[in-house]
């Protein structure tokens, strides 16, 4: 009869043991948000992205917009990070990476090089972009 207890708890230890960690999970949302790019899929780049978004060219609705834009105006966007650092304090996180985005119409392409840092709060199971600091 004790071995079921047992058998219960193990069972729930190994569950957990199976979660993804904090940062993991950070991670994951800001590789979906890369993809999102390549993929020039705006939904995809929306799940990463809080409602609650603010930062100093505006809100979640107005980052949607140039979005939009940008992956209809673009035949190719072309983005890789590196060399990420993530915080985790509670529910919030800060990340700082590098990154590289190229962008391309026609034969014509620009590539953007640079540091960008990210604000990210845990909303139910998923890290989301709050901000972009």
């Amino acid at each position: 009869m004790r071995k079921i207890p047992f058998l219960v708890l193990v069972f729930f230890v190994l569950l957990l043991a199976c979660q993804p960690s904090g940062e993991e999970q950070v991670r994951q949302t800001l590789d979906q948000r890369g993809e999102a790019f390549k993929k020039k899929d705006l939904s995809l780049y929306l799940s990463c992205i809080s409602e609650d978004y603010q930062d100093r060219t505006g809100n979640r609705d107005q980052l949607q917009k140039r979005m939009e834009a940008y992956f209809k105006d673009f035949d190719r966007i072309e983005f890789d990070a590196w060399d990420r650092s993530i915080q985790i304090e509670g529910e919030t996180a800060t990340v700082t990476q590098q990154f590289h985005l190229e962008v391309a119409k026609g034969e014509k392409s620009n590539r953007y090089s640079g540091k960008e840092a990210f604000l990210l709060r845990k909303e139910g199971k998923r890290w989301k972009i709050v901000k972009g600091l």
